[in-house]
């Protein structure tokens, strides 16, 4: 009995610290998704699909996570067997799922990772562009600016193709070139926030992996409760007050 109820203290507080992670990773989805300046730069750089993947996988992993949380605090509570194997199932894919989005993630949103090839390759195909067309000169211009950097690669890309060095690629106040590449500065631009993200989501696939084995544990100690009260003899008393041992 007292192991019994450890297990479901220790279920249900893992379940509550899932919910409150999954809620996290769930808004920071969301933010990264449909905040203003990065929706802008997402869609006019056309990388809908590397920088979004991710976060589509999480947040189908969290909404999964909150739904099985649910079901696990109801198994916990009335010792339900079969909620609990739902239980356990559920937080087996949403973990699948957690970590496919994680990998996706840190492989497409970080420094380092495939994001900068294909942010160079990007931007340099908007650096060709710039000279006849105003989409690709503007994009360029509002990252050159907002995120401190110049060319695709350095600001030597200017000088290689005879290009004109524009304001943006130099400090208002000091009037110096930013060091940086746009491939390079973006990509250290976007690694906090994918990195914080990744980090909380790999939490919660943590918490789901031991939730799952507590979740196993108890349901365990269930059906053996639930055997043993089938093993048990009851007497019936019968009319004339003799025994009928079942």
């Amino acid at each position: 009995m007292v192991k019994k109820i450890n297990l479901k203290y220790a279920l249900h507080t893992l379940n509550v610290i899932s919910m409150v992670l999954a809620v996290v990773v769930m808004g920071l989805c969301l933010w990264l998704r449909y905040e203003w300046d990065f929706k802008h730069y997402v869609y006019e750089l056309e990388a809908q699909k590397v920088l979004w993947t991710g976060p589509y996988i999480l947040m189908a992993s969290s909404a999964l996570a909150m739904a099985t949380v649910v079901i696990g605090i109801r198994a916990t509570i009335v010792e339900h067997s079969q909620l609990l194997l739902l239980f356990v199932i559920g937080s087996v894919v949403s973990a699948i799922l957690g970590l496919a989005g994680l990998a996706y993630t840190l492989n497409h949103g970080i420094y380092k990772s495939d994001l900068t090839p294909w942010l160079e390759e990007r931007f340099f195909v908007l650096f060709h562009e710039m000279d006849y067309n105003e989409r690709s000169a503007r994009i360029i211009r509002i990252i050159q600016e907002d995120i401190e950097c110049c060319g695709p690669s350095d600001w030597t890309d200017y000088q290689a193709f005879n290009k004109i060095l524009p304001d943006e690629c130099r400090n208002p106040s000091t009037g110096n070139i930013a060091g940086g590449g746009c491939a390079e500065e973006f990509a250290r631009w976007m690694e906090p926030k994918t990195g914080w993200l990744s980090g909380i989501a790999l939490l919660l696939v943590v918490i789901q992996l031991i939730g799952i084995s507590i979740g196993l544990w108890l349901r365990k100690v269930i059906l053996q409760d639930i055997r043993k009260d089938n093993n048990k003899s009851y007497h019936l008393v019968t009319r004339n007050g003799r025994e009928n041992q079942v």
